[in-house]
């Protein structure tokens, strides 16, 4: 019933909200605010065209690239970070550089050196989220319990049994929150980086931007909303499908 009610009350926020916007759109009109009754409309001509999935399904397998090596470089880097303090003192002054440096600052320099093509856009979508990624396994790699380790220590357990069977399932939580956080990161890297080319799915959004009506570029908004709140959902599900062990020690905790 408690599952119920909540989706009632979200159901309920979401038809207040599209009231409220349809009222605003309709007294700003279409220039400003297009309702959502309008953006629909537009909405389905993008489907219709086909130039909307094909440039998204596109900019999503060149961010897949990116994200990708963010995560098998970020880390095991974090980890290594947490583990050791002869890497966390080489490493983290970068690191604290580079995750409060604007990654749109950077995207001008990029261009000069790598160009408009793959490689600038999975570079730019790889600096987004990296360091996020890195700093959520540093911090689960400095928590793990001493204790538990001295533990498996002393029932002979060697390096690798002790970061597989201790170290591993303690930071797994920490891990894929990093996930998680870096990829929203690289969804908006991924558009950032294509506005500045006026190429792919963002360069799509720029130019609707561009035109008299709001509806179009709205339309591309909600989608690019949509798309990533399912895409992180399915890696929190693949996350526990991974380890079903600690869905099972959430729901028990």
């Amino acid at each position: 019933m408690d599952k119920l009610r909540t989706v009632g009350l979200g159901l309920i926020g979401i038809a207040l909200f599209l009231a409220a916007w349809e009222i605003a759109g309709r007294s700003l009109g279409s220039a400003l605010l297009a309702p959502p009754s309008v953006v629909a409309v537009d909405y389905l001509s993008l489907l219709q065209q086909g130039e909307m999935l094909r440039e998204l399904a596109g900019s999503l397998r060149q961010m897949a690239i990116g994200f990708v090596a963010a995560c098998l470089v970020g880390m095991p880097l974090g980890v290594a970070m947490g583990r050791s303090t002869v890497v966390d003192a080489i490493a983290r002054p970068w690191v604290s550089m580079f995750v409060v440096t604007s990654t749109a600052a950077l995207i001008p320099l990029f261009i000069l050196i790598l160009g408009t093509g793959l490689m600038l856009r999975v570079t730019i979508v790889f600096l987004a989220s990296v360091w996020y990624i890195v700093l959520t396994a540093y911090n689960g790699a400095r928590g793990v319990n001493p204790m538990q380790l001295a533990v498996a220590r002393s029932f002979g357990a060697n390096t690798f049994q002790i970061f597989w069977k201790v170290t591993l399932p303690a930071i797994y939580p920490y891990l894929l929150t990093g996930a998680r956080i870096g990829l929203v990161h690289a969804i908006r890297a991924m558009v950032l980086a294509e506005m500045f080319v006026i190429i792919g799915y963002g360069g799509l959004i720029h130019r609707s931007g561009l035109l008299v009506e709001t509806g179009p570029v709205l339309g591309l908004l909600i989608t690019l909303m949509i798309v990533s709140l399912f895409l992180n959902w399915l890696l929190g599900e693949a996350g526990r499908r991974l380890a079903p062990w600690y869905e099972q020690q959430r729901v028990t905790a």
